[in-house]
């Protein structure tokens, strides 16, 4: 309202008056005039109280800008993104995100918020619009916003209902997100993957360790050495899900880790076209790699 603007720019010392400022503005019928966005005042020292309310409402605003983050980008990816769009630093970017955000301001139960110290995965991929100027929290505060609009009520009372956790099920969309193309296969991956987690097995998907390899480390199909390095991102070495998500996955992905797809396949491979094989036993998965892969 024109009042809280009045009160908010006496306390950043633009205006002495608020009440002044509020009366001025209903008398002139321009409480609707006045317009949201960020603004560099001239020197207003030197502005008249018409001044500057006629400042404020005459469409100076600060200029938009636009930036997408496709489905499947990595936090590094999407500084990156940023840093083109001359919106954020990498560095700043990269410092940032490792400050503890909340998301999801309802109780989950028994007094249970949830909180993530590691935001990837949880950047939703989405097109937004900033200010020129936002900077790195800002931005990161809108994207979260944007994830707990997206994640609705029912998914989470479904992942509650399933005895998971929100980190579990967005770390493994983000795993189908980069694993599988179609959605419909992304469900058929699901339903293997949880599975082999349910079984004791290891998840041996190559996505997981080409997240923390190099540009020019990271295949396709991983190197019998590559499958040897010893990091808890080696899905082939160790057991369990991955530390955090390895990208932050679209809806479509979400979805299918929490509706997986019953079937009774254990293993599957990608092919250079994207098309997903599957195979009920290894003898056939091996198979599916000499003739797709190799």
């Amino acid at each position: 309202t024109s009042s809280e603007i009045a009160y908010d720019l006496a306390q950043k010392e633009i205006i002495k008056h608020p009440l002044v400022f509020s009366w001025y503005v209903k008398l002139k019928n321009l409480d609707k005039e006045l317009q949201a966005g960020r603004y560099e005042f001239p020197d207003k020292n030197k502005m008249s109280l018409k001044e500057l309310i006629e400042f404020l409402a005459s469409n100076a605003r600060a200029r938009e800008i636009s930036f997408t983050v496709p489905e499947g980008y990595a936090l590094s990816q999407i500084a990156d993104s940023l840093v083109g769009k001359g919106l954020a630093e990498k560095e700043d970017f990269l410092q940032t995100i490792e400050r503890e955000f909340s998301i999801f301001n309802f109780q989950f139960s028994n007094n249970f918020q949830f909180s993530i110290s590691h935001l990837e995965g949880y950047l939703f991929p989405d097109t937004y619009r900033v200010y020129n100027g936002a900077g790195a929290e800002e931005i990161i505060k809108k994207m979260l916003a944007n994830f707990e609009r997206k994640i609705s009520a029912d998914l989470l009372a479904e992942v509650k209902n399933q005895g998971r956790s929100l980190y579990e099920v967005i770390t493994m969309a983000s795993i189908l997100e980069r694993e599988v193309k179609i959605e419909e296969d992304m469900k058929l991956v699901a339903d293997i993957l949880w599975r082999r987690l349910k079984s004791d097995m290891q998840l041996e998907v190559d996505s997981t360790l080409n997240y923390v390899l190099t540009d020019d480390e990271r295949r396709a199909s991983l190197t019998f050495d590559q499958l040897k390095i010893d990091s808890p991102y080696n899905t082939y070495k160790y057991k369990g899900l991955p530390p955090t998500a390895i990208c932050n996955p679209g809806l479509k992905a979400i979805r299918a880790a929490i509706y997986p797809e019953p079937n009774d396949y254990w293993f599957y491979l990608s092919k250079p076209d994207g098309e997903t094989m599957f195979a009920k036993t290894y003898e056939k998965q091996v198979m599916n790699k000499a003739k797709y892969l190799d």
